[in-house]
């Protein structure tokens, strides 16, 4: 059995970061099971549940708390989502490492978040923009986030629960401009990449006469103003 702290990677340790002291978390799509160990062992969430819709998986998370002595500590459910989950267990729901059309539909199915204010943090794998799109549309609104870089590759980090937007830009453009406002260093070579992706799909688009070229125009649009005007905000 290991004493010392389990080491987190960059992008958990981001997650870590938005967990309030005395939470009840439960860390969807556990894997190994990293995170909730790193809770237990700290002290950090005061109730931890690791869940996966995986049996292997979930026998990989029992076995990393059990090399680091914090099996008594954490709760393991073998379900997909958030299936057999209720308002009464959690204040706060990890979601990471999942594509966006998977996270949406795991919200989805649990009504309850949005009634409850239940946290949300969430890091997809895919699919930024419609994530993004279903949060606002289903009453959800940003707190805060993050953005990190592993194997590279970017990662964001999204911090949202029960609210009103309060802009009407879009959604994932709101979500960028935190990281903007955040000045994280990570930001401008991901925004960055995210202009020149964009502006190669527009060519692509173009070439081929799709009616998809106006739509990732705007979208470019969008990207290439948050640059100028988050140029603006670090002078």
């Amino acid at each position: 059995m290991k004493t010392e702290l389990i080491k987190l990677s960059d992008r958990l340790s981001s997650i870590k970061n938005f967990i309030q002291k005395g939470a009840y978390v439960i860390d969807v799509g556990t894997d190994h099971g990293y995170l909730p160990v790193y809770l237990a062992q700290t002290g950090l969430a005061k109730h931890i549940m690791a869940s996966d819709i995986s049996p292997s998986s979930l026998e990989s998370a029992r076995r990393t708390a059990s090399k680091y002595g914090v099996s008594d500590k954490i709760e393991f459910i073998e379900a997909p989502g958030l299936k057999g989950i209720y308002e009464e267990d959690v204040d706060t729901i990890v979601i990471s490492g999942l594509g966006g059309e998977t996270v949406i539909k795991i919200l989805s199915e649990a009504p309850w978040i949005k009634r409850c204010k239940t946290n949300l943090i969430l890091q997809p794998q895919s699919k930024i923009e419609e994530l993004c799109g279903f949060l606002r549309t289903s009453g959800f609104a940003f707190i805060n986030a993050d953005i990190v870089r592993e194997n590279a590759k970017y990662y964001i980090i999204i911090h949202a629960k029960a609210g009103q937007s309060l802009t009407d830009i879009t959604p994932e453009i709101e979500l960028y401009s935190i990281l903007a406002k955040n000045r994280n260093p990570l930001f401008t070579g991901f925004l960055d990449s995210l202009i020149l992706k964009n502006q190669s799909t527009a060519m692509s688009l173009k070439n081929a006469g799709s009616e998809k070229y106006n739509i990732v125009i705007i979208r470019l649009n969008e990207l290439l103003n948050l640059r100028k005007a988050y140029d603006a905000w670090i002078k």
